[in-house]
């Protein structure tokens, strides 16, 4: 009986130990106060106290989330499903010639075609980018789909989830031609 419950114990923890994963799809620039932003580096907004933000991702314990990156401070804000925090090493999203960010609206986790991921979850779900109007500025938030809210938390006001709010989306630019 011991052996047993011990297999399972074991595939339980295998199970959960897989690793978050790194997008790849779009292209990320490491960054910290030390480092000149990046002149392509996407917009993502302002926080409540007028600094403009910009697209960013952290690794935060074992997940990897979008971030909203203040060059001012050279910090890089982002929260999960419940908390937040800040973190000084992130990667800021950069444009590429080829492609196009858009802010598109969406709810209640409806999958928008192109949106742009930062990772995985350790339970391999992916992270997307959202953001919403919330406390004075326009936040960049977690989106995970199977909870159909953009989660937004700023330092220590109130943690928001908004089943309305936009998506960042990558479109590819085409130079007019149609086939």
């Amino acid at each position: 009986m011991y052996k047993v419950v011990a297999l399972i114990v074991t595939l339980f923890a295998v199970a959960n130990a897989i690793p978050s994963a790194y997008d790849t799809e779009q292209v990320w620039v490491a960054g910290n106060l030390s480092y000149t932003i990046p002149t392509n580096a996407i917009v993502g907004g302002y926080d409540p106290y007028g600094y403009p933000t910009y697209v960013g991702r952290v690794k935060a314990g074992t997940d990897i989330l979008p971030a909203r990156v203040v060059v001012e401070s050279g910090t890089a804000y982002y929260n999960t499903a419940t908390t937040s925090g800040k973190s000084l090493i992130y990667d800021f999203l950069v444009a590429e010639r080829n492609v196009h960010y858009v802010w598109q609206r969406s709810y209640d986790g409806f999958y928008e075609n192109n949106a742009v991921a930062v990772g995985t979850t350790p339970k391999n779900e992916r992270v997307y980018i959202c953001r919403s109007k919330c406390d004075g500025g326009i936040l960049i938030g977690t989106l995970l789909l199977s909870q159909k809210m953009c989660i937004i938390k700023h330092e220590s006001l109130s943690l928001n989830k908004f089943a309305k709010y936009e998506v960042l989306v990558a479109r590819p630019k085409t130079n007019g031609t149609i086939y």
